[in-house]
């Protein structure tokens, strides 16, 4: 059974639903005073540089001139005995290559990420969002031989690095968007100058917790089915998602749901936000991390499923830090702030779904702590209770 959409146009100052309490153990960092908002304060200083040394070849040792006959003749008889050990050598690795070709991968497929859309008048299948989320990748991510340059990503997650600074946030950045318009080209402008300004504001924090940053790619696509991915189908009742597997953000236009929110640019923006907090959970090693001990525990076991719940949470948490920051930027009004919070609280789990993304409430309650204190630590919801992230 759906819900009707909540109203907009709420005034200044809106508060959450009643009943609204933020997560225990989640408010403001100790020696806060109390309703202490941390300030979205200046750019933390001199961005740290992005790209350490790399890791450089270990230098061949020069060669030794050789001083006699003797010396020649012992060389000759190494030379030989060098040759066939390494025709050996090269048996035994061939064979086990061999195996290794003929063993399952170690690494879990990549998986969708995916916000559902919020509840409307028309009466719909529970099953479609679970069916949405239950989809997996076509095809796995090749594993990577080559270490990159650079900060790496983390494989860990409550004590994941981008968590241990208490004073790590978004930056205020003065960002700029193009009108928008319901047409697959104006979306397509929108949404990569959403990701330039989130580019701009999460570079400073990942670089702060020595972790790396790629921008990722955006798709905006008239129709889902135009623009295929690698994760999944176009079907489902999801509003918009983002691919790991090509580190891309897809916004069709026949699944944000423009006839019921029109020029409500907000909406889209908060939407879009929240997939972007999937790239940064995906390029700091969380995402990982997540999958193998989901996959581990059973993708669709107890644990599995909170494990889901934890990730979308975050990135709710994550949306309402780019929301808040932007409500104190300019960019956006207190009363866009207030709607797009206000939203949220439709975007949860519905009966008979997957129950992989957390209740309305929760998902409201987290996009809540993260537009007023604008603080990674204050989203780890990998700490969190588990009736924080039910």
């Amino acid at each position: 059974m759906t819900r009707p959409p909540y109203g907009y146009g709420s005034p200044p100052g809106y508060q959450p639903e009643p009943g609204y309490q933020q997560p225990p153990g989640y408010g403001p960092p100790q020696g806060y005073p109390p309703g202490y908002r941390p300030p979205y304060a200046a750019p933390y200083g001199p961005p740290m540089p992005y790209q350490r040394p790399g890791y450089p070849p270990r230098p061949y040792p020069p060669r030794r001139r050789s001083s006699g006959a003797g010396l020649s003749a012992l060389l000759g008889v190494l030379t030989a005995i060098v040759l066939v050990v390494g025709l050996f050598a090269a048996s035994a690795i061939s064979a086990d290559n061999e195996k290794k070709r003929n063993r399952p991968s170690a690494y879990p497929p990549p998986t969708p990420s995916y916000t559902y859309t919020p509840p409307t008048s028309s009466t719909s299948s529970p099953s479609q969002a679970s069916s949405a989320a239950a989809a997996t990748t076509s095809r796995a991510a090749a594993p990577t031989t080559t270490k990159p340059a650079g900060p790496q990503p983390v494989a860990k997650l409550g004590d994941n690095p981008l968590f241990g600074d208490t004073d790590t946030g978004l930056i205020n950045v003065e960002c700029g968007y193009p009108s928008w318009a319901a047409t697959a080209a104006a979306a397509q402008r929108f949404f990569e100058a959403a990701a330039a300004c989130l580019d701009k504001k999460w570079r400073p924090a990942l670089q702060r917790s020595n972790l790396p940053f790629s921008s990722p790619n955006v798709r905006a696509p008239a129709r889902a089915e135009d623009e295929p991915s690698p994760c999944t189908s176009s079907g489902g009742s999801y509003a918009a998602f983002y691919c790991s597997a090509n580190h891309t953000i897809y916004m069709p236009l026949d699944h944000i749901q423009v006839e019921q929110y029109g020029n409500d640019a907000v909406i889209y923006l908060a939407v879009f936000a929240h997939e972007y907090g999937h790239h940064v959970q995906a390029i700091s090693g969380m995402t990982q991390q997540m999958n193998t001990e989901r996959s581990a525990a059973g993708t669709r076991s107890a644990r599995g499923l909170e494990l889901s719940r934890r990730l979308e949470l975050q990135a709710q948490c994550f949306s309402g830090m780019y929301v808040g920051t932007s409500v104190y930027d300019g960019a956006f009004t207190d009363a866009q702030g207030a709607r797009a919070t206000q939203d949220t609280y439709g975007r949860g789990d519905k009966k008979g779904d997957a129950r992989d993304h957390g209740t309305g409430q929760n998902a409201g309650d987290w996009f809540a702590q993260g537009y007023k204190t604008d603080r990674t630590p204050q989203c780890n919801t990998w700490l969190a209770s588990s009736d924080d992230v039910a």
